[in-house]
């Protein structure tokens, strides 16, 4: 009958529990060191697997005591451990350097990914770099030869990027006490729609993270409950809740927008089940200065210089010629700029340079048995000069208006201003006064009933701007209760913002503080 008991046999000690530690004589004895907790001979550099003496001592026997024995001491010891000094240098400095290449290759793909550039040209650049070297550090060219640029590693690179900056906003995203959205919905060359998302967001020292979350194409439809599952799964790869969600940027599109079934009132639908009710919804501030722009009654004009470019710049002799011509004159311009509507500021840009062109332009279309009528009709030129200064003035409150890291409050500053100047201007035009109007002020015989016409563009524009900008005045009291807390009219503010404000106003300390530091720096701290 089997024994129902099991013999039991001696317990095994475990070596990392016997706390072995090296001996230093075992140097001496063995010419062995200690590096990084191993036992490394100085000999052959070998390592012995268990920090026993018995092992080294039978390595040394076995391997290197006929050799050694006579040599035993001190000196032939500090001899062996510069010699393994040394190795271990070359290792650290080949392992240095290969690092130095890998990040070169690095910092070539990020700047192809960012100018938009196929990875092949890595190659090219490669070729580059080693011509450069070859002429100004011909001893260094091999270092130039190492860094790895061809089109997959390219192609690795820029991938590893994107992972590192979407890791890199993961993280900041978990530190969001509040974050608001950006949605921009649009088509490609391929007929493929797009929606890019973009994500700002605060931590609770109002760090600011501004960044593209996602871009992603649109096979089939483009509905709002599309998109609000496009938004809902960009949410959740970030893990950002809706709780936190304080605003909406959108570009206006009807699935987006729509009063009912729109993805903005989707989405407040779904903030609202979470408790979340003061949700902020704004049309692109940018996008709607430009709408603005556009509702100038200007199209006799515009429709005369577009003409003109398209047939310079459309037929490649016509375009050779017209630019031979202008070299030939020493003009200021060596070309026309094309225009393109959804380039908002080329516009200006263009205008600018036909109306300073325009004899030689004229020159060019009667050589080609062609005229431009309208370039000798007085009232059309002086309509031509209003619309090249207008638009120069739209075009610079455009470009203010971009940019990373704005506030909402000086966005509004920027526009406010702008409309002030169309007040002002609509005034002015309004007395024959062209001080704004350097184009239109060069031209001669400018009578008080064209400029009235003028201040009656303006004027139109300025009620433009006053109606598309609806959703930003309405919330006004708020950023000026973040900009100037200090001077903000209590009475005007919300009630639940009205105590901490009586507060604040009354604390001397925080009101010079804010004069120190400026405004970021005083929430941030």
């Amino acid at each position: 009958m089997a024994s129902s008991s099991k013999e039991v046999g001696p317990k095994k000690r475990k070596v990392t529990e016997e706390l072995r530690s090296f001996q230093e004589r075992w140097t001496i004895n063995y010419f062995f060191v200690e590096f990084k907790a191993k036992p490394i001979c100085l000999v052959c550099s070998e390592s012995v697997s268990v920090l026993k003496e018995y092992n080294i001592k039978r390595h040394y026997e076995t391997k290197h005591a006929n050799k050694f024995d006579k040599y035993k001491g001190q000196l032939q010891v500090n001899d062996l451990k510069r010699k393994l000094s040394a190795q271990k240098q070359i290792f650290t400095r080949a392992n240095s350097e290969s690092t130095c290449y890998v990040k070169a290759s690095y910092a070539v793909a990020a700047i192809l990914a960012k100018k938009m550039k196929p990875y092949s040209d890595g190659e090219i650049v490669e070729e580059c770099l080693e011509t450069v070297a070859e002429i100004l550090y011909p001893e260094k060219k091999k270092d130039f030869s190492n860094i790895s640029l061809s089109r997959q590693t390219i192609a690795r690179r820029v991938d590893d990027i994107g992972k590192h900056i979407e890791d890199n906003l993961k993280n900041r995203a978990s530190e969001f006490i509040f974050y608001a959205l950006a949605l921009d919905e649009s088509t490609d060359m391929t007929d493929t729609a797009q929606i890019a998302i973009f994500i700002r967001g605060v931590d609770a020292h109002f760090n600011k993270t501004e960044e593209l979350a996602a871009l992603y194409p649109l096979k089939d439809t483009t509905k709002s409950r599309d998109l609000l599952e496009v938004v809902t799964s960009t949410l959740n790869r970030f893990s950002l809740q809706l709780e936190n969600l304080s605003g909406l940027t959108t570009d206006g599109a009807p699935a987006i927008v729509g009063k009912h079934e729109g993805l903005v009132k989707l989405i407040e639908n779904e903030a609202s089940k979470v408790g979340n009710t003061s949700l902020l919804n704004f049309h692109c501030i940018i996008h709607q200065e430009n709408l603005c722009a556009k509702s100038l009654k200007m199209d006799h004009v515009m429709k005369v210089v577009v003409k003109v470019v398209n047939f310079i710049r459309s037929k490649g002799l016509n375009h050779r010629q017209f630019q031979e011509f202008l070299k030939s004159l020493d003009s200021e311009y060596g070309d026309v700029t094309f225009f393109a509507e959804v380039r908002w500021l080329t516009r200006a840009k263009m205008l600018k340079r036909v109306f300073d062109l325009k004899q030689e332009i004229q020159s060019v279309f009667e050589s080609k048995s062609k005229s431009i009528p309208e370039f000798q009709d007085k009232e059309w030129v002086s309509d031509f000069a209003f619309l090249v200064d207008i638009t120069s003035h739209l075009n610079e409150v455009n470009t203010s208006l971009q940019g990373k890291d704005h506030l909402i409050n000086n966005l509004h500053d920027l526009v406010s201003a702008f409309q002030m100047k169309l007040g002002l201007w609509e005034q002015q035009l309004g007395t024959n006064n062209l001080t704004h109007f350097p184009t239109l002020s060069k031209q001669p015989d400018i009578t008080l009933a064209t400029t009235a016409r003028y201040a009656s563009l303006i004027s139109d524009l300025k009620l433009e701007f006053e109606n598309r900008f609806q959703d930003f005045k309405k919330h006004h009291i708020l950023f000026s209760a973040f900009a100037t807390p200090f001077s903000t009219d209590i009475g005007s503010l919300p009630g639940y913002l009205q105590m901490e404000c009586c507060e604040m106003q009354c604390d001397a300390q925080l009101k010079e503080k804010l004069h120190q530091v400026g405004l970021e720096d005083f929430y941030r701290k």
